[in-house]
């Protein structure tokens, strides 16, 4: 029986640079860092970018509603909201600025969508899930994510020219698809049956191969992102429980702490092939900005 993280996970719902040798040894890397706050926001997380610069993410007006956005290279908010949505999260952006995300209903239920602008959004449903939310997103335009079932148990699954692909960890509680980079290789975090977190790489939605990751020494690893150069990002949680970003390329055994300097905790949502990472933090006044980062 799986366990339902599905709203958890899509909350959470999160650098790369030129990687360098194995953390124990690593070099300090700098980043040039720059908060990101929606104007009059209470609430602001950063979740994608593509090679255009333009950032995408969610945030939380004064009154608690959650809306989508897009930051554009000139430094100019777009906000985005799937009509008739009580909430909508945008998550990331492909190369061709096409944007997945989820918005909720009603009833409080959500449903995967995708968004071109100006204003063309269309919805995202797994057949015969209970809910549905969109994560990731590659240039050929395949999708990925997660759905739930009547029972609240979470599944994971990919979208490619309208046939539905399952993605599902073998023997986890629960399981999400995160991103997906241009050879298809999909990103994602799976939950064992003590109910901690660990990452996983597949190798292809149809007949392909996992592998696990873990950041060395974590207590619980997520991973949210992946580019075409196979480096991914993510979170992890110490022995202490502080939530750290992180990136990395697991096939080399290269893995680095990125955290917003001063924050208390931090995690990286998103990246793309020459670097440039998004993520949000949460600052000591317990207050959550996103962030764009570069490596210096």
């Amino acid at each position: 029986m799986k366990t339902s993280r599905f709203l958890l996970a899509a909350m959470s719902f999160v650098f790369l640079f030129a990687l360098i040798a194995a953390a124990e040894s690593a070099p300090a890397i700098s980043f040039k860092f720059t908060s990101i706050d929606y104007p009059a926001a209470t609430y602001t997380e950063a979740t994608g970018v593509n090679k255009a610069g333009i950032i995408t993410g969610y945030y939380i007006d004064a009154s608690g509603v959650v809306h989508g956005f897009a930051l554009l290279p000139n430094g100019n908010f777009k906000s985005l909201n799937y009509p008739g949505a009580t909430g909508t999260y945008v998550y990331h952006i492909n190369d061709s600025n096409q944007v997945v995300g989820y918005y909720l209903d009603s009833s409080g239920l959500s449903h995967g969508f995708t968004f071109i602008s100006p204003n063309q959004f269309t919805a995202i449903n797994y057949p015969g899930a209970a809910q549905t939310v969109a994560y990731g997103i590659n240039d050929s335009g395949q999708i990925v994510g997660a759905w739930a079932d009547s029972l609240g148990n979470t599944y994971g699954f990919s979208l490619l020219s309208g046939t539905y692909t399952l993605v599902d960890y073998p023997n986890s509680s629960a399981s999400f698809a995160s991103d997906i980079n241009t050879a298809g290789v999909i990103s994602g975090t799976w939950t064992d049956s003590s109910g901690d977190n660990h990452g996983f790489l597949l190798t292809a939605a149809v007949n392909g191969i996992y592998s696990d990751v873990d950041y060395p020494g974590a207590a619980q690893t997520q991973v949210f992102a992946i580019n075409d150069l196979s480096q991914i990002t993510g979170q992890y949680k110490n022995s202490e429980n502080v939530k750290n970003g992180w990136g990395g390329e697991p096939a080399k055994n290269e893995f680095i702490t990125i955290n917003y300097p001063g924050a208390q905790a931090s995690q990286v949502d998103g990246l793309t092939n020459s670097g440039e990472l998004v993520g949000h933090y949460t600052d000591t006044n317990n207050v959550t900005h996103g962030y764009y980062a570069i490596p210096q």
